[in-house]
C-alpha cells in the first residue's frame, strides 16, 4: 500500500512540474525581428530594428526603432512658426501582431520621437522575410493617427442602463450561415488587421544590409 502511495505522490509531482511547461508553450506565437538599414531611389539610407513576439487574440509585445530622413513632418498646429525639419525617428511598443506565412505586420503606439506631435500616433510596419541573407527581405511602413479621445459619452439620463455611444453589434448576412459577421461601430483604431495585406506598397530596394526574420509557428 506504501509503494502505490508513493507512486501515486511521484506521478503527481512530475505532472505539476509538467503543466507550467505546457501551458507555456502553448501560450507561445507567432515572432518577428531584424536589424535592417536599407537605400531606396531617393538616396537616403533608412533603419529599422525591432522584435516582436506574439501573444492570444493577436495582440503582441516588442519594441520598434525606425529612422526616416526623408520624412517632412507636419507641422505643429500649437506651434504655427516652428518650421519641422526633413527627419523622423520614433521609438514606439508594439502591441498588435498579424503572421501570413512569410509576412507579419506589427504595429503600437509611438511613445518617443523628435518630431513631438508623432508621440502618441500608431506605426505599422510591415515586413516579408524572403531569405535567411537579408538581400532579397522586403518592407514597408506606415505612421497613422490615433482616434481622439471622447471628450464625453452621452446617454439617456433617465436610464441606468444606457450604454449610450459604448452600444455595439455584429452585422452579418442573414443569407449565410457561414458568415462570421463584422463588429459594429468598426475601430477607429489602425491595428494590424485594418488594412488587408494586399493593399500594402513594397518600395523598390536599391541595397540592403541586415535581416529580416519571421518566424511562424
Amino acid at each position: 500500500m506504501k509503494n502505490i502511495i508513493g507512486a501515486f505522490i511521484i506521478a503527481l509531482f512530475a505532472v505539476c512540474i509538467a503543466l507550467p511547461n505546457l501551458v507555456h508553450a502553448g501560450a507561445e506565437g507567432d515572432s518577428a525581428a531584424g536589424s535592417f538599414k536599407f537605400l531606396l531611389d531617393d538616396g537616403e539610407t533608412r533603419f529599422v530594428e525591432f522584435k516582436a513576439n506574439e501573444l492570444a487574440d493577436g495582440q503582441a509585445e516588442g519594441d520598434l526603432t525606425l529612422s526616416d530622413p526623408a520624412v517632412i513632418p507636419v507641422d505643429d498646429p500649437d506651434n504655427p512658426d516652428e518650421k519641422q525639419t526633413p527627419g523622423v525617428l520614433i521609438r514606439a511598443k508594439l502591441d498588435c501582431m498579424d503572421t501570413i506565412k512569410n509576412t507579419a505586420v506589427v504595429g503600437g503606439a509611438i511613445y518617443d520621437s523628435n518630431v513631438p506631435s508623432a508621440i502618441g500616433q500608431r506605426v505599422l510596419l510591415v515586413i516579408e522575410d524572403n531569405g535567411v541573407d537579408g538581400a532579397k527581405d522586403r518592407l514597408t511602413w506606415g505612421i497613422y493617427q490615433a482616434p481622439p479621445e471622447k471628450p464625453w459619452i452621452p446617454v439617456d439620463a433617465e436610464r441606468d442602463d444606457d450604454r449610450g455611444a459604448f452600444l455595439t453589434w455584429t452585422a452579418t448576412d442573414a443569407e449565410r450561415k457561414d458568415d462570421v459577421g463584422i463588429s459594429m461601430p468598426p475601430s477607429k483604431l489602425v491595428q494590424c488587421k485594418t488594412f488587408p495585406g494586399a493593399s500594402y506598397d513594397f518600395p523598390e530596394i536599391k541595397y540592403a544590409g541586415g535581416d529580416l526574420q519571421v518566424t511562424a509557428k
